[in-house]
């Protein structure tokens, strides 16, 4: 497998073992913090031409994914 190609499974592979911790209650938050932030890393060095590419392709997912399986503390609060 040519280099290129088997950097972007190894981004992939890492995505998805990401998505796997959100959406786990035994993980704990700083864990999923510091697995993205490799992430981060990783794929600046793989696109280092675009540096909004992490953004664009895993913040989001992420973002919305972390809204869903791990809401705030605060968030459900005020229902009590």
């Amino acid at each position: 497998m040519p280099p290129a190609n088997q950097a972007l499974t190894e981004l992939e592979r890492d995505s998805y073992r990401i998505v796997g911790m959100i959406c786990s209650e035994a993980v704990p938050e700083n864990d999923v913090l510091a697995a993205i932030e490799r992430l981060r890393g990783r794929t600046a060095e793989v696109f280092p031409e675009d540096p909004r590419v992490f953004d664009r392709i895993y913040g989001r997912r992420f973002a919305r994914l972390r809204t869903r399986f791990r809401p705030a503390p605060g968030l459900f609060a005020s229902a009590r």
